[in-house]
């Protein structure tokens, strides 16, 4: 079942890119949006993401209605939102690679990736929009307010790079407005497309941001100890970008000379062992994989409050669970 969602989301992801009216006048601009999405031009796949926020969305929405369709457009705006982040993200963080690929951004040129980023978003909203005049729903509204929290967070997470002194409350304040709310929201969409009302909407959109809180320190983990051929990207660079993550963060309060070289560090490449290192002896691989399990079982408790038991909802825990152990 997993892969025939994921089939449908790729389809009506694809679909909504071919038809569209702007794309069509540029053929340039088409296949750039495509490649970003993961797509030949043709619609064959290139190596992408796992579509996880459109697959949650749509096994949410199979929990309450016992079917996925009517989330698949919502998937996809979600998914075309996420990406649209994904082309910002590399340009700001100087990333060259991303799913195992050159970034948007070193293939087409900076300019012209911000520009495809910007109409990504806003072909994503329209997506949203459809899918409310289908459905009679308000998921649009959402989109927008989660949007927001995306902008804030990345703000947050931009700036704490210029401190040495970010708190872990601070931190989960930043994850809270990027990867917390689009899952969160990917989880109430599908809740409201498969016809839930608004306090189990709003119970498992808060399931769904702690399972992003723990999404966010996972892949905080692969950023320093994960394979680059597995991750997709440089596994060095969050450190050379000196990226105040949970390993960071935790290593500083508990490590006075973690923190002293830290403020001193230029960012050099050959230093990142070390500090790879400080980290170790300080336990925060181990307090990244315990806080990751303790937010993925604080969402499984809520979720197994408010999901129906049926396929869809077990396949959403084993999910869930695999995210504790992914090593991309």
């Amino acid at each position: 079942m997993k892969s025939k969602i994921i089939d449908d989301i790729n389809q009506t992801i694809y679909r909504y890119l071919s038809e569209h009216p702007i794309l069509k006048q540029d053929v340039t601009l088409q296949e750039m949006l495509y490649y970003a999405l993961g797509f030949h031009k043709d619609g064959s796949l290139l190596e992408s993401g796992k579509r996880l926020r459109p697959l949650f969305c749509c096994l949410t929405c199979g929990v309450f209605s016992g079917n996925y369709e009517d989330a698949l457009l919502y998937g996809a705006a979600l998914e075309m939102l996420h990406n649209y982040t994904l082309v910002h993200d590399d340009i700001e963080d100087n990333s060259d690679t991303r799913h195992n690929r050159p970034a948007l951004w070193k293939r087409n040129g900076m300019a012209l990736a911000i520009n495809a980023g910007d109409l990504l978003y806003e072909i994503a909203l329209s997506a949203a929009a459809k899918a409310d005049r289908q459905n009679g729903k308000n998921g649009l509204a959402r989109m927008m307010n989660m949007s927001e929290n995306l902008f804030l967070g990345q703000h947050r997470d931009i700036s704490f790079e210029k401190r040495t002194d970010i708190s872990e409350a601070e931190y989960l304040q930043m994850v809270d407005g990027k990867t917390s709310a689009l899952l969160g929201c990917s989880f109430a969409l599908g809740a409201m497309a498969g016809g839930a009302d608004e306090e189990t909407i709003a119970a498992v959109e808060s399931a769904g941001k702690k399972l992003g809180v723990a999404f966010q320190i996972r892949d905080d983990y692969l950023g320093t100890w994960g394979e680059s051929s597995k991750v997709g990207k440089s596994v060095s660079a969050d450190i050379i970008d000196k990226k105040n993550t949970l390993a960071v963060v935790y290593t500083a309060v508990n490590d006075p000379e973690f923190l002293s070289e830290w403020q001193k560090y230029d960012g050099k490449p050959d230093r990142v062992p070390e500090f790879a290192h400080l980290m170790e002896k300080a336990g925060a691989p181990e307090y990244l994989m315990a806080q990751c399990k303790k937010y993925t079982e604080e969402a499984e408790e809520i979720f197994g409050a408010y999901f129906e038991k049926n396929e869809y909802q077990a396949l959403i825990a084993d999910i869930s669970a695999s995210l504790v152990g992914r090593n991309k």
